[in-house]
């Protein structure tokens, strides 16, 4: 029934998220009680209320003693939605959330996640150094995304840690260096949550997470940055407008 990499408490709150998220369970609803739980699931009292726990932390369920497990009553039943498009998208559904800068940092192209894709993008050897922006963004007291910049350190000179808290990097550089950005690359993909993230994002590790890469170039055709967003799947889905002939195109193809 279970992946048994992933701890059983996990999948149980994240099919309850699910169906409260989905308005399945809606505001005020009665959870069955924990013994009952245990039972559907298989599992003991205690995996049950460490989920519950956690989606209490979350405030998608309150616990009253002597009365039970019950819904919420102000859940936001629509989730936030991630719209493909150009690089300016990026910039303006950043300013949906609080941000909180973790650090700039410089590391040698092979200490980092991608160093592949920073070898090909920038040019780098695996000595080199690359400056890794890191933030976390947050909805309603929770993290939702965990983010890494990889820029070059000459760029990184004029990005502060409080300047990160207030704007998203393009509107920093822009101010400071007179920057333009000029076209983007994204891909998305599902890929378990490194302990790092993890911890950020009060996820498990080897929790499936979405990932949301960009590699973005100036108007000159310099390359600018590789940015990843690691966003929670409880919070997130993803559109893709297609018009009637994209749509012709994909199903003839």
């Amino acid at each position: 029934m279970f992946n048994k990499k992933i701890p059983f408490y996990f999948h149980i709150e994240s099919l309850i998220r699910q169906k409260i998220l989905t308005g399945q369970l809606h505001a005020g609803e009665k959870l069955p009680p924990e013994k009952d739980l245990a039972a559907q699931f298989g599992v003991s009292q205690i995996t049950i209320r460490t989920a519950l726990a956690n989606l209490e932390a979350d405030n998608l369920i309150r616990r009253m003693r002597g009365k039970g497990t019950f819904v919420t009553q102000n859940v936001p039943l629509s989730k936030q939605v991630v719209v493909t498009g150009d690089v300016q998208s990026f910039v303006d559904d950043s300013r949906k959330y609080k941000v909180k800068a973790l650090g700039i940092d410089k590391k040698k192209v092979s200490e980092t996640r991608i160093p592949r894709e920073l070898e090909e993008f920038f040019g780098f050897g695996s000595r080199e150094k690359v400056s890794v922006v890191s933030r976390v963004r947050t909805l309603n007291k929770t993290p939702v995304q965990f983010l890494e910049n990889f820029i070059a350190p000459e760029t990184a000179k004029h990005v502060t840690m409080e300047a990160l808290s207030e704007q998203p990097l393009q509107s920093i550089l822009k101010e400071k260096m007179g920057l333009e950005i000029g076209r983007s690359e994204t891909y998305l993909e599902s890929v378990p949550a490194d302990p790092d993230v993890a911890a950020s994002l009060h996820s498990n590790v080897f929790a499936p997470l979405f990932q949301l890469r960009a590699y973005i170039w100036f108007t000159s055709g310099e390359p600018f940055e590789i940015v990843t967003i690691f966003m929670r799947p409880d919070f997130f889905k993803y559109k893709i407008d297609t018009s009637r002939n994209g749509f012709r195109g994909m199903t003839e193809g």
